[in-house]
């Protein structure tokens, strides 16, 4: 396992159980935007945030599909490697 790869699963893992949280704001509305920094492809067909789905931004930032991404890392890779530790 490469060191990128272990930082995104210690991402992942840190955000799954709550410990860190993904930058962005909150609105006067208590929807979630992921912050510019934090966007990256994989965002594209994520749902604006809404009354009805206020943390979709924030839901897709914790996902493993996200994390890889901003670690330049293949999701696969990061999958094999997470259940390797399990």
């Amino acid at each position: 396992m490469t060191t990128k790869i272990q930082e995104a699963i210690t991402e992942y893992l840190k955000l799954k159980n709550r410990k860190t949280h993904p930058e962005g704001t909150f609105d006067e509305g208590g929807r979630f935007y992921l912050a510019e920094s934090e966007k990256h492809d994989c965002c594209r067909g994520i749902r604006s945030p809404s009354r009805a789905y206020p943390y979709s931004e924030m839901v897709h930032a914790r996902t493993l599909k996200h994390v890889a991404n901003k670690f330049g890392v293949d999701e696969k890779d990061c999958r094999k490697a997470l259940r390797e530790m399990r």
